[in-house]
């Protein structure tokens, strides 16, 4: 009898679990380098290897009409040095998250 309460108080608990994790936010962060003859254009391309890491078709998305379906990007940031790679190289970070 113990064995059958155990068991079930187990399962209860394991259900709840897959509940939480499915309840969870799926978020990563991603991040990208890009670099162009000035620093607009760098953030340009960084931008765009953030949405490529998620996927090309994401990435298609965007190019046609400016959305990401599926995904929310958000806390966008870049880190932009000039002098380097065509003119200016920019790292761009971003939280990725599946919606």
């Amino acid at each position: 009898m113990r064995t059958i309460i155990s068991t079930a108080i187990m399962a209860l608990g394991v259900a709840g679990l897959a509940d939480a994790v499915e309840a969870a936010p799926r978020c990563t962060s991603k991040s990208a380098d890009g670099t162009g003859p000035n620093e607009k254009v760098a953030r340009f391309q960084a931008y765009e290897g953030v949405l490529k890491s998620i996927g090309l078709s994401t990435w298609s998305h965007w190019m046609l009409d400016g959305t990401t379906p599926g995904y929310r990007v958000g806390r966008l940031s870049y880190v932009c040095t000039k002098g380097a790679g065509l003119g200016v190289s920019c790292r761009s970070r971003a939280t990725v998250c599946k919606t």
